[in-house]
């Protein structure tokens, strides 16, 4: 049994993927959502933003940290779930070790933003930073994140990491 590093984009299925996998209770789920909030909110000069679209800074700057979490958790017998939607393949790939890491990163490139968006409003609770935004903005994020999809589709394939292009199969995720 290996630790999991579950990415990609926001509202592709992450959190919930992982707390399935969860559900015999064999490993401890960490969102890194978390820290990126309070690196924001705490700790502004260190250049990790939480915001919805992934920041290249922000991979870069987070998966680095998340190096020395890596390394510990590496060193223990129990397993852990890691999940963000702010990391990059490219930057977390060099601090997972193959031998130990299950990898995943969750998409939905091939999709257009207005099905997404109905997804997204059929399910969403007043607890979703996507009931915040106005129709208009979750439209012209969605069209970022789904351009984002697609750079990660094609780094996970350079890369040989698993991508789950959750597109036509989002509705699953949330049985």
């Amino acid at each position: 049994m290996k630790n999991i590093f579950i990415g990609g984009v926001a509202k592709s299925g992450k959190s919930t993927f992982a707390k399935k996998i969860c559900g015999d209770n064999k490993y401890n789920h960490i969102p890194i959502d978390y820290f990126t909030a309070s690196f924001k909110r705490n700790y502004p000069d260190v250049g990790i933003i939480s915001n919805v679209v992934i920041n290249s800074e922000t991979s870069n700057k987070l998966s680095l940290f998340l190096s020395t979490v890596i390394s510990i958790i590496d060193t223990t017998d129990e397993k852990f779930i890691l999940d963000s939607a702010h990391v990059m393949p490219k930057d977390i790939v060099r601090y997972l070790d193959k031998d130990k890491w299950d990898i995943y990163f969750l998409g939905y490139p091939n999709i257009d933003k207005e099905e997404k968006f109905s997804i997204i409003r059929k399910y969403e609770t007043k607890d979703d930073w996507t009931f915040k935004r106005s129709d208009i903005e979750l439209l012209d994020i969605l069209d970022k994140l789904i351009l984002i999809s697609k750079n990660i589709e094609k780094e996970c394939l350079e890369l040989g990491i698993n991508f789950i292009d959750v597109s036509n199969g989002i509705e699953v995720l949330h049985d």
